[in-house]
């Protein structure tokens, strides 16, 4: 605290002018300073509104871009199901064909195989008539 000379009519008025000077110059530079730093308080409110702002769009654009990627995905699972499926259908359809290939080739080689047998028989048939007509022609004589 500030004590101050006393004189016959009270205080020192050029001290307390000095004072009071000094008090004045003090309270312009806390003014000074206190605006100074409302404006950077000011500055910085703003850039912190600025920042979670892009703090929001930015946790927006990775929840999209994560819906987007789950939906993406999703689309690939299915997509997979589909061919397998449709990969499934085709090889039972290929086995089916296959199944009657065969028994078309195995009904076609039975029918060869009874046709050969016949054909044999005939063959040996017609081999054994002509021996009996061979032998038939040694009964007769030719010469005279």
């Amino acid at each position: 605290m500030k004590r101050f000379t006393i004189v016959s009519e009270g205080y020192n008025v050029d001290e307390v002018n000095r004072f009071i000077d000094v008090v004045i110059k003090r309270l312009e530079k806390l003014n000074n300073e206190n605006t100074i730093l409302q404006m950077k308080i000011s500055s910085l409110e703003e850039r912190l509104r600025s920042e979670k702002t892009e703090e929001v769009k930015l946790s927006e654009a990775i929840l999209a871009a994560s819906q987007t990627s789950d939906r993406i995905k999703s689309l690939a699972r299915e997509e997979a199901n589909m061919i397998v499926e449709e990969a499934r259908n085709n090889a039972n359809s290929i086995v089916h064909e296959a199944l009657l290939t065969a028994e078309k080739t195995e009904h076609e080689a039975a029918l060869l195989k009874k046709n050969i047998t016949v054909y044999k028989n005939r063959v040996v048939n017609i081999i054994k008539s002509q021996l009996e007509i061979a032998e038939d022609l040694d009964k007769y004589d030719i010469d005279n």
